[in-house]
């Protein structure tokens, strides 16, 4: 079901609507190799009627599993939008058809692609599960523990180090 207000009721003055709606009608066409959509958008919006369209504001909040883009660990990123503001459309100017127009259907204004472009926004290029993470080890570190274990206090280093210079 997607985030739909009545218009006619918008014209007695501000609305507020608040709820959730499934991911998978959010964003049925999102693909990325290091995130998944796949938990409930909470919206509390307030929707305001403008001579050029709609008024939305309120906030988002979702989490989103992730892997992160250095050490592949599978975490989960909670995604929030506090300050959603946003004048929509009803109808294009000089009558041409845009993206930036809500979707119309009778009485009905559809507030899902505002919820969608606001979410997607929010979203990190490359999800890091700390914002420290060295990421995956290198072969060279892996190893580096056990030679210096088995060379112990003979290394090439101790014989320079007893030259009298």
């Amino acid at each position: 079901m997607s985030l739909q207000v009545n218009l006619r009721l918008l014209e007695k003055g501000t609305l507020r609507v608040d709820g959730d709606i499934p991911a998978s009608e959010l964003a049925p066409e999102f693909h990325d190799e290091l995130m998944q959509l796949v938990h409930p958008v909470e919206y509390d919006l307030e929707v305001e009627r403008q001579p050029d369209g709609l008024l939305v504001t309120g906030t988002l909040r979702t989490h989103v599993d992730c892997e992160c883009a250095r050490c592949l660990k599978p975490f989960v990123l909670p995604v929030q939008v506090d300050d959603l503001s946003r004048l929509a459309l009803l109808e294009a100017a000089d009558g041409e058809e845009t993206d930036e127009v809500l979707p119309v259907d009778g009485d009905f204004a559809d507030l899902t692609p505002v919820v969608r472009e606001d979410i997607l926004i929010a979203l990190p290029t490359n999800p890091l599960c700390s914002p420290d993470c060295r990421g995956l080890p290198s072969k060279g570190e892996v190893r580096e523990p056990h030679v210096r274990e088995q060379a112990g206090p003979n290394t090439a280093w101790s014989a320079l180090d007893k030259l009298k210079l």
